[in-house]
């Protein structure tokens, strides 16, 4: 029987081992992965995975996933709050200190842009034209930096059955002005002729002053 030498034993077996019958038993990535985690987890302490020091990591690594969870739901739900509380943050006055308009004039440019569609421009315009109009009546004090919410209030003092209407006006001037809502119709309609109402109006006979001491 003829030997075989080292070598041409290796390259015969090398040959075969290439054969399709053997392609199952080719190391894959996954053999390679799960080996080296398997590993990675024995080298923990000689005695590997039963070894109390690996029960100890188990349990460490349980808790930082536990934290973590924790903390993406609490900043998850607490962002909503933190931009509606920016958003209130950034009201401002009605009246721009530039804006030297009179009431009418305002209130014209309100009734132009209703007419043509702008509704935003028609919101902003008519609760200006709103405020204006109160300061020159000498019925509200023209507070610099007065909010939308507040000149509400103190003309509700003096046109007590427009309240609701007054409110739900300046609500949504903050909406367009300050949170950029994109108002409709019917709430453009509504904050001009709340404007028509109290310009038209009566003031009422009151002891309460229209600013609060």
């Amino acid at each position: 029987m003829a030997t075989v030498d080292p070598d041409e034993a290796r390259r015969l077996l090398e040959r075969e081992l290439q054969r399709s019958e053997y392609d199952g038993a080719h190391v894959t990535w996954w053999d390679r992965l799960s080996r080296g985690f398997f590993d990675w987890l024995g080298s923990l302490r000689p005695d590997g995975l039963g070894s109390p020091a690996f029960g100890r990591t188990l349990l460490v690594v349980a808790v930082v996933v536990l934290v973590a969870v924790v903390v993406i739901v609490v900043v998850a739900r607490g962002l909503p709050r933190r931009r509606a509380r920016l958003r209130a943050d950034r009201v401002g006055g009605v009246l721009d200190d530039d804006d030297l308009r009179s009431a009418a004039e305002i209130a014209a440019a309100a009734r132009t842009a209703l007419g043509a569609g702008d509704w935003s421009a028609a919101v902003l315009e008519g609760y200006r034209a709103l405020a204006r109009g109160l300061g020159e009546r000498d019925l509200v004090p023209d507070v610099p930096g007065a909010t939308a919410q507040a000149i509400a209030g103190r003309a509700a003092v003096v046109f007590p059955d427009a309240l609701h209407a007054l409110h739900a006006a300046a609500a949504t001037f903050d909406g367009t002005r300050y949170l950029g809502d994109e108002p409709d119709e019917h709430a453009a309609r509504q904050v001009v002729e709340t404007e028509q109402t109290v310009r038209a109006a009566r003031p009422a006979r009151t002891t309460t002053p229209a600013v609060p001491a």
